[in-house]
């Protein structure tokens, strides 16, 4: 049944005002036994009303206290405002109960009759409670605005110099959360747990963790509305500013475009690698558990690309890789033992050395450019491992000889199709653009064999430090020059 505000609603006895009539029968300046609202109360002594604060004072809800004594014969009323309540039958199925009361502050409450004042500045209080059973399908409060063909909204008007508040309050905090719009600065805050955790300034800036734009400010900012500066800054006082994680498989982690085409990326690859890369060429950083501590060049997705790339070239070079100057070893007294001169048999595994320089072309370099290969000079490391055999000495104790092994897998990746970009008609990107690739062999290695897959092929590659091979064959030329010289100064002798 419909609920009615008139003549069919049903009013409490209380009624709109209490109203008390006193005969003085002695001199006194006390009224007691009322029951009114503060500021709501009126006293007349004698048929004239009197001036509160000035002729009396009501500030208990219960006493007045008149300034001057009322005398022995004199007649005084007080008429006080006191709440009313309108029953209404048929609201939450709680008929002829008590479902609005107005009280004497002009404070609304529904299903309440004490309404909750949050701001003792409101103008006008709607207190919307539910005493139904937790649990229950009506133990919440709610206001609900509904049109089945029109714009339903409310709307909060407050003077430029005020701010518009809504506050989420509970029985330890009543505005332990806040959306606020300030009209003085035009700038929309959001407070959660009683602190601002973010605000949308007049300029458009979004800043969550600050309250104020600028990079000495910590936090996070938001400059999408804002010409000629950037979109997004964070600062952070003594943490980390951005944390990125992936959260299962390798791959991108930032992708970087240009012109929407894609200029780099930086992701993981063999499950605890870095790489960085841009336009096909990278470079990928190897963490000690990996069992690598050291970093080298990478495709597009991380994955290995084997003899492809230099550390700067002829004109861009670094100042001691493929430069003017050579690289820096270290070589203090200091920090070697052992230091001693070639034994006998070392000077016969150098003399074997200094005879095995030879020149060759690469065969990659053959393939690749034809005649037009060029000629390099050198040793073959076989050579040099079969010298240091010749005469009884394993090379792998040598750092000039270098034998490295890996494992490797070929995996066939198939082609992908290019796809076009697709965006809605307010612009916004609904199918990212895929560029097209062409089907082919990847090689995965591992330095390890444990961690190679079974079926894995082994690979070795010899190699040689020149510089210590160099320095080797060095001394042993020193020594026999020393020993040629020494035969030669008896003999003149």
């Amino acid at each position: 049944m419909a609920g009615y505000i008139g003549s069919k609603a049903s009013v409490v006895s209380s009624g709109a005002e209490h109203k008390k009539t006193f005969t003085i029968t002695g001199a006194t300046t006390s009224l007691t036994g009322l029951n009114y609202t503060v500021g709501k109360v009126h006293v007349f002594q004698n048929g004239v009303r009197l001036v509160d604060g000035t002729d009396y004072t009501a500030t208990n809800s219960t006493t007045i206290t008149l300034t001057v004594a009322a005398q022995s014969g004199d007649n005084v009323v007080v008429i006080s405002q006191a709440s009313y309540q309108v029953a209404l039958s048929g609201i939450d199925d709680q008929s002829n109960a008590t479902a609005i009361t107005i009280d004497s502050s002009e404070n609304v409450g529904i299903g309440t009759s004490s309404p909750t004042v949050i701001n003792t500045d409101a103008g006008i209080v709607l207190d919307v409670a539910n005493t139904a059973t937790t649990g229950t399908t009506a133990d919440n409060a709610e206001i609900v605005l509904r049109s089945t063909s029109r714009f339903t909204g409310l709307t909060f008007k407050t003077p430029n110099d005020k701010a518009s508040t809504i506050n989420f309050g509970d029985t330890d905090d009543s505005d332990v959360g806040i959306i606020q719009y300030n009209h003085s600065n035009n700038a929309m805050s959001f407070t959660a747990n009683a602190s601002e955790r973010m605000r949308i300034d007049s300029s458009g800036r979004v800043l969550v963790g600050k309250t104020a734009s600028g990079m000495t400010a910590n936090g996070v900012e938001l400059r999408t509305g804002v010409t000629n500066d950037y979109a997004f800054t964070a600062t952070s006082l003594n943490q980390p500013v951005l944390l990125l994680n992936r959260q299962t498989d390798d791959g991108m982690i930032i992708r970087m475009r240009k012109a929407n085409s894609d200029v780099g990326n930086i992701g993981t690859a063999d499950g605890n690698l870095l790489y960085i890369c841009s336009n096909g060429n990278g470079i990928k950083i190897a963490a000690p558990s990996s069992g690598v501590d050291a970093f080298g060049p990478a495709t597009t997705t991380g994955n290995n690309r084997d003899n492809t790339m230099d550390i700067g070239w002829s004109s861009n070079r670094f100042d001691d890789i493929y430069a003017t100057n050579g690289s820096i070893q270290t070589s203090d007294f200091n920090e070697k033992q052992d230091i001693a001169s070639l034994t006998a048999t070392e000077m016969l595994v150098g003399k074997r050395i200094s005879a095995l320089f030879k020149t060759f072309r690469w065969k990659d370099s053959v393939a690749e450019k034809g005649d037009n290969a060029r000629t390099h000079t050198g040793v073959i490391a076989q050579d040099v491992q079969a010298a240091f055999t010749a005469e009884g000495l394993d090379a792998g104790d040598y750092a000039l000889f270098i034998s490295s092994t890996w494992w490797e897998t070929q995996t066939e990746v198939p082609a992908v199709e290019a796809v076009a970009e697709v965006t809605d008609e307010d612009g916004n990107i609904t199918t990212e653009a895929v560029e097209a690739v062409d089907a082919y062999t990847r090689t995965d290695t591992y330095e390890v064999e444990d961690e190679a897959p079974e079926g894995a092929t082994e690979r070795t590659r010899l190699g040689i430090r020149y510089p210590e091979l160099l320095s080797f064959v060095a001394a042993y030329n020193e020594q026999r020059f020393a020993s040629i010289e020494a035969r030669l100064t008896a003999l003149e002798a």
